[in-house]
Order: structure tokens, then sequence, then C-alpha cells
């Protein structure tokens, strides 16, 4: 089912189309040109590709003649953006602290973005932003430079449709995540899969934490937006120092880590369409 570029509620058809689009971010430039049109349903009109090797941070944006879809690549291994040097905390421009590493890795490729969108901008399309695991982390802070830009007398904040992740990591602390919520909290998703320990990363025992809607999915799929069910992944799946040291070292349960793969994301998801 194709991406609905006209509804910023939660649906599962964008869950779907945006989360094949964070598979295809895996690919070649080529092979995303050649499939994302299918994805949001319309021919494909303007088209970027951003690499930045400093950081190793890769992104595409893609419009079609209603939507501009923006999605992140996550990275091959979970332990490169967990070790110490790169949770450290730092400042946010509008409070709170957030992941160094993601903060480099957001300012190596947001100026080409913000340029980009700049272009692209006066043909009344709607912007979407997704990504899985750190790419998924990587979307939800460009969101954030979105929304906050570094000088508002210079430009404003940026509206965008939805923003929509798969197996994200924590981005930041509470006074971060509290001014996420209040400003664009009623158009984030953020899809986990039953025991994804991805999404328990960093812990909270370093000052990390969620924001947006949780839409959590049970070992059958069914999708569950109540809060209590994250309550009881927390209680199920325990992620704290030690546990964090054996996540640094690639030592995981295989179980927890074959949830957090994009395909099963996207498994799962097919299950609740109507």
């Amino acid at each position: 089912m194709p991406l609905d570029p006209a509804t910023s509620k939660h649906s599962i058809q964008n869950a779907l189309a945006l989360a094949r689009a964070s598979q295809l971010s895996y690919s070649n430039e080529p092979a995303i040109k050649a499939g994302i049109a299918e994805i949001v349903g319309e021919p494909l009109r303007e088209f970027k590709y951003f690499d930045v090797p400093p950081t190793n941070t890769e992104a595409f944006l893609a419009a079609t003649d209603s939507a501009i879809v923006l999605a992140f690549r996550g990275s091959q291994t979970v332990q490169d953006w967990l070790q110490d040097g790169q949770i450290a905390l730092v400042p946010f421009r509008r409070g709170g602290l957030i992941h160094i590493g993601f903060r480099n890795a957001v300012d190596s490729v947001y100026p080409l973005i913000e340029s980009t969108l700049n272009d692209w901008a006066g043909k009344g399309r709607t912007l979407w932003i997704t990504g899985h695991s750190l790419g998924g982390a990587l979307a939800m802070l460009t969101a954030a430079y979105l929304r906050f830009p570094a000088d508002p007398t210079k430009s404003l904040p940026r509206p965008f449709a939805g923003l929509y992740t798969f197996g994200q990591p924590r981005v930041g602390t509470v006074p971060f995540c509290d001014a996420c919520n209040a400003d664009f909290g009623q158009t984030y998703f953020r899809y986990v899969d039953f025991e994804d320990i991805v999404t328990r990363v960093p812990p909270r025992e370093l000052g990390y934490w969620h924001t947006g809607r949780d839409e959590y999915m049970d070992g059958n799929g069914k999708i569950h937006e109540d809060p209590v069910w994250w309550q009881i992944f927390l209680d199920r799946i325990s992620v704290g120092i030690e546990k964090l040291r054996q996540m640094q070292i690639g030592a995981i349960d295989i179980p927890q880590i074959n949830d957090h793969f994009i395909a099963n994301y996207i498994k799962q998801i097919e299950k609740n369409l109507p």
C-alpha cells in the first residue's frame, strides 16, 4: 500500500510505506531511485542522496507531486554507536541533553538536507521523516532540528506531516524529550517490535529517555498503543549498565536481535493491515 500524504494521524498504511522506505535506505542509490516511487505511489520528481564519509551518515530525500520522504540508513552494527565515547550527552539547542554520536551525525548532513528542502519548497508537498535503528535516531533528531532552528531569527520551524521510526534507540534526556513531545509528539510514531532490545538503549541509568507515541507490537504482531504495553516491555527486558557492556562487545541474545531487523518490522506491520 502506498503512502497517504494527506493525513498526519497514525496510519498503518503510512507505517508500512515508511518502514519499506527505511528498508530501502540500506540499498545503493540506483536501487533507491528505482524503488521509492512504488512505495510513495507516485512518479519520482526529485531525488537527492547524501553520503557523508566522516560520520558514515547516509540518507535520501525523494519527492513526488504530493510528498517528500526523508529516510536515514541505519548502521550495520549496533556496537558502533554504543561505545562510551559515542553515548556521552551534550547540550541541545532548546534544552536538555542529546547523544553526542547522533548529534555529530546529524550535524554532518543537516545543512545539505535543509538546503535541499529549501530548494524544493513551494509545491504544496507534505514532508515525511523515517529511519530504522540508528537511522530512526537520526530521523528523530533531524525532526527536532527542523522544529527548533538554531537561529529562529533566520529560519522558521519547518512543519512535517509524520515521523515514523522503527527499532529506534533513545536519543536524549527528559527535558529534550519533553520539548519534542510538546512540539511534535502527536505526529511522531515510534514502533517497537516485541523484544527489540535496541529500543532500550542507551539505558535510563545514563539519563536517556524516549518520547513520541509508542506503537508496541506483541509477539503476534498486534499493535498496542496503550502505554501499559511499553511498561510491561520495560519490566520484561531489563537493560542496565551490565547489559549495555554486553551489547558493546556484541554479546546479546539472538531472539532480541532478530526482533530488531527491519524485515521483521515490515512483516509484523503487514499483519495489521485492514
